[in-house]
């Protein structure tokens, strides 16, 4: 398979990256996004991309070819109006699928959401918005998948002091959380596992949450 990855410098991205890496059937990666992931060579192809929202001024040749795509582009919504929050989380991410859907109209996708998007705050509301159309734009395969807490990735440096922290210091408890908090917590390879068999057809349901994430990641 033929993976493009968006959002590879993140923290989703960054083990999305590996887990692909790792997977035998992924012949190669192509990691879009503004800034180098540090990680190209062997079956991984970097597409640098100055400005993501001129999607269709990137070369068609670059886009084609490809089996899936996983999106892990994210950001937070504090301090942003929901018309800031939406250009990046759902007009940027719908413009993009549609673009890559006409140059591969085979392709399947898999979204990274988050858990409370079903609820009725401003980030969820964005959220959802980029799930419905995603479900019915004609991808062979979708999903979105929507974790909660994720487990520390070996080497990630979380650009949020804070929450860098938290994760240094509840980290070694992960395991403990996933076996008896399935519902709230995963694993970063769980994560990248599960979105890997989304773009497969292996799901059983559009939307997964952090127990379905868990399930279909395990080795």
């Amino acid at each position: 398979m033929r993976i493009l990855l968006m959002g590879a410098t993140g923290m989703v991205g960054s083990g999305v990256l590996r887990v692909l890496q790792d997977d035998p059937s992924v012949t190669e990666v192509v990691v879009v996004g503004r800034r180098s992931c540090g990680a190209a060579g062997g079956k991984v192809r970097e597409l640098l991309v100055a400005d993501l929202a001129a999607v269709e001024s990137v070369d068609a040749a670059a886009l084609a070819g490809l089996d899936g795509c996983i999106w892990a582009v994210g950001v937070s919504s504090m301090g942003m109006t929901e018309a800031a929050y939406a250009e990046v989380t759902e007009r940027l991410t719908l413009r993009w699928a549609a673009r890559l859907l006409q140059l591969n109209p085979s392709m399947a996708f898999c979204y990274c959401s988050a858990a409370g998007a079903d609820g009725g705050t401003m980030w969820a509301r964005v959220r959802r918005r980029v799930e419905g159309p995603l479900a019915t734009m004609g991808f062979r395969h979708a999903g979105c998948v929507r974790p909660g807490l994720i487990s520390p990735i070996p080497g990630f440096a979380h650009r949020v002091a804070l929450f860098a922290l938290g994760l240094r210091l509840f980290g070694p408890l992960f395991p403990a959380l996933i076996a008896l908090v399935p519902s709230y917590a995963t694993s970063w390879v769980r994560l990248g596992r599960a979105m890997i068999r989304v773009v497969k057809g292996e799901a059983d349901r559009f939307i997964l949450e952090s127990s379905d994430i868990n399930r279909l990641g395990r080795a």
